[in-house]
């Protein structure tokens, strides 16, 4: 079985988001196969997939081609990487706070207290702060 995430939705995925960033518009098949270099087939494919998960609104025609009906979801912008996802926020919360505990001008009891949170962070604690910084009101994600 192919990897059809890797070969094609993804790339799609990337590209509907873009051109929607840049236009406000839903993206259609036509714009999605020259942006992706995919044939119609393929991208109608793609779409179809897309819409099940969901990234966005698929709406089905009388032959059996598919149009993107609405603009993408928070899903769909935090998979295409224009969103930080909870576990980038929090990689990138434990690099500040790894940065801080190495800035020498700070007192070296702050730096301590920064590093052992960049630990618990990373450790014990990140399923909770991934939890808290992704609005799961508390509820952990897998």
């Amino acid at each position: 079985m192919t990897d059809t995430w890797t070969d094609r939705d993804l790339p799609v995925l990337r590209a509907a988001v873009r051109i929607y960033d840049e236009t406000g518009d839903p993206a259609q098949p036509n714009e999605l196969a020259r942006a992706c270099g995919l044939d119609i087939d393929t991208v109608q494919r793609a779409v179809r997939a897309l819409g099940r998960e969901p990234f966005f609104e698929v709406e089905e025609d009388n032959g059996g081609g598919v149009s993107i009906m609405g603009p993408p979801t928070g899903h769909a912008l935090r998979v295409a990487g224009q969103w930080p996802s909870p576990q980038t926020q929090l990689e990138r919360l434990i690099s500040a706070l790894e940065a801080a505990a190495d800035d020498e001008s700070q007192p070296e009891e702050q730096r301590s207290r920064f590093r052992q949170v960049a630990l618990a962070l990373g450790g014990a604690a990140s399923q909770i702060a991934i939890g808290a910084l992704g609005g799961a009101g508390g509820n952990l994600l897998s």
